[in-house]
C-alpha cells in the first residue's frame, strides 16, 4: 500500500503489455472498419442527393469528413500502438540477448579461473622444448651412419 491506501499496481511482464497492445490494435482495427463502412455510406449519399436533395448532400459530406477525421486519429494511434509494441518486442530480444551473453561471460570465466597466464606461458615453453629436442632427435636419427663424408681425397 502507498501513502494513500491505494495498492501498488503490479508490474506489467512484457509478454502481458504486447498481448494487452495487440489486444487494443484488433479493437482500433475494427473501429477503422467500421469508421471506413460510414465514410462509404456517407459518400454514397452524397453522391445519391446531389442532383435531388443537395442540403442533404452537404450533410453527408460534412459527417464524412468528420469520419475520416476519426478514422485518421485511429489510424494514428494504431501506428502508435504497433510501434510500441515492435519496440517492446525489441527490447525482450535485447533481454534475452543480454543474458545469453552475461551466461556465456560466466561461463567462460569459471574456464578461465583454472587457468593463469603465467602457467599458460610456462607450459607453451616446455612444449617448446620438447618439440626442439624432438626435432634435434629427429635430425640425429636421420643422419646417414656411414662416415664417407668424413674421408677427404685431397
Amino acid at each position: 500500500m502507498n501513502l494513500f491506501g491505494r495498492a501498488k499496481a503490479a508490474k506489467t511482464t512484457p509478454k502481458d503489455a504486447i498481448l494487452n497492445l495487440r489486444a487494443s490494435l484488433e479493437m482500433l482495427e475494427k473501429r477503422e472498419k467500421n469508421l471506413q463502412a460510414k465514410i462509404d455510406n456517407e459518400n454514397r449519399i452524397a453522391r445519391a442527393n446531389v442532383t435531388k436533395n443537395r442540403r442533404l448532400a452537404l450533410e453527408a459530406l460534412k459527417r464524412k469528413r468528420a469520419f475520416e477525421s476519426f478514422l485518421d486519429k485511429t489510424m494514428g494511434a494504431r501506428m502508435t500502438l504497433e510501434q510500441q509494441a515492435m519496440a517492446i518486442e525489441n527490447a525482450n530480444v535485447n533481454l534475452e540477448t543480454m543474458n545469453a551473453m552475461r551466461a556465456g561471460a560466466e561461463a567462460m570465466k569459471s574456464i578461465h579461473g583454472a587457468l593463469d597466464i603465467n602457467k599458460v606461458d610456462n607450459i607453451m615453453d616446455d612444449i617448446r622444448d620438447q618439440m626442439d629436442l624432438a626435432n634435434e632427435i629427429s635430425d640425429a636419427i636421420s643422419q646417414p651412419v656411414n662416415n664417407s663424408a668424413a674421408f677427404d681425397e685431397d
